[in-house]
């Protein structure tokens, strides 16, 4: 930015500005500050959860505000809607309608002809990697899952005999292709998580081999552009049920023998939060391990009750949480200090209080039926379809 013309500063003089401008950095929090402040003064009340949800009560009915920046998702009953869209207008506010969710955050949303079902695809983000990497992937052959079965990335310096480092232009090319491939994760591909997060353990200086696995998951997801993750809501007798798997993939890291954990959370058969990670510290047993990954899914489970106490949605408690080791749910359920479990980090303990609350129940699940072996490791072809057809599918 430059000063205006003829103001006359010196070279070491700079302007502080009265008010924020469009494009810069504060703008944004800027706006956020405003525009709550009128929604506040017109009757909303904020989440405890999510400051960027809120939630409006009246005679005309439920109303509920989404704020992203300038773009703010608005659901609820038709009269409360239009009134408080009034209200912002009195309040000076200019506003964009669009009556129709079909495109939010660069995510296009496809209903079916009874509005039943739904998916969400992201084609603007796969049309930018087609336009970059379609050339480089076009003559590879076609892949039945994201990742190669139980390959692994491993972290090499330079020099190091039989890794060859990819070029700083390729580095750059590599990096670009995994941020992309993260967007995507985040909202429509779960199916991918553990592939590319196998892929930024490298960001700083991948090998040929790694460049190639990236080229794998990309031509991948363009082959299978079509698919979607899929909204297909299912309530019994009128009761809301939350549903999580969790699982770790015990010393999963070859170099540093960190594990990862995964884990997936279902609301009403639909799922809408996922994760595969690398635990922060080396584990001592397959069990901690399972114990550590489930207590990442609880404080996610907790998360989601309180936005959906919020929005006064009654879900049945307690709460499903299905792993596959018995010595972590023994862990999970027992309270007790042993020379094997009492260097487990406090941070991890509040899992017990969650189980005796009768806020979660913990329930043994048998490994092919656990969803979250998709988030911890690259699983071959037959079982990664029969995880991911539960989360992904072609668009209706």
């Amino acid at each position: 930015m430059e000063a205006p013309e003829g103001l006359g500063i010196g070279e070491d003089e700079c302007l502080q500005l009265l008010k924020s401008i469009y494009g810069l950095v504060q703008a944004a929090r800027q706006f956020y500050k405003f525009f709550i402040a009128i929604l506040k003064k017109i009757g909303f009340e904020v989440s405890l959860a999510d400051p960027c949800l809120l939630m409006r009560m009246d005679e005309n009915g439920i109303v509920f505000f989404a704020v992203w920046v300038d773009d703010s998702l608005v659901i609820g009953h038709t009269k409360a809607i239009e009134k408080a869209i009034e209200d912002l207008k009195a309040n000076g506010l200019v506003l964009k309608i669009t009556n129709s969710l079909k495109d939010y955050l660069s995510c296009e949303i496809t209903f079916d002809k009874l509005k039943k079902k739904a998916w969400i695809h992201q084609p603007h983000l796969l049309k930018k990697l087609k336009d970059k990497f379609g050339e480089l992937v076009e003559m590879m052959r076609e892949y039945k899952t994201p990742g190669t079965p139980g390959y692994s990335i491993v972290r090499k310096p330079e020099g190091i005999e039989g890794i060859v480092l990819i070029s700083a232009e390729e580095q750059k090319i590599y990096r670009s292709g995994v941020g992309m491939l993260l967007y995507l994760i985040k909202y429509s591909r779960p199916d991918i998580s553990n592939a590319v997060r196998e892929l930024t353990k490298v960001l700083d200086g991948a090998s040929e081999a790694a460049l190639k696995e990236m080229k794998c998951v990309i031509k991948y997801v363009l082959d299978s552009e079509k698919k979607a993750l899929k909204i297909h809501p299912t309530v019994e007798n009128g009761v809301w049920r939350i549903l999580a798997y969790s699982d770790s993939d015990y010393a999963g890291d070859t170099e540093t023998r960190r594990s990862v954990s995964g884990w997936a959370i279902y609301f009403a058969g639909v799922l809408v939060a996922w994760q595969s990670k690398a635990q922060k510290s080396v584990t001592l047993s397959s069990s901690e391990a399972e114990y550590i990954a489930l207590s990442e899914v609880a404080k996610t489970i907790k998360f989601i009750y309180m936005i959906l106490v919020f929005m006064r949605i009654k879900v049945e408690l307690p709460i499903i949480v299905r792993v596959d080791n018995n010595g972590a749910i023994f862990m999970a359920e027992n309270v007790s200090v042993s020379p094997r479990t009492k260097h487990i980090d406090v941070r991890y303990k509040f899992v017990n209080e969650f189980v005796e609350d009768g806020f979660i129940q913990i329930i043994f699940v048998r490994s092919e039926e656990n969803d979250a072996d998709l988030f911890t490791k690259n699983l071959g072809g037959e079982l990664f379809e029969k995880h991911s057809q539960k989360m992904i599918e072609d668009r209706g």
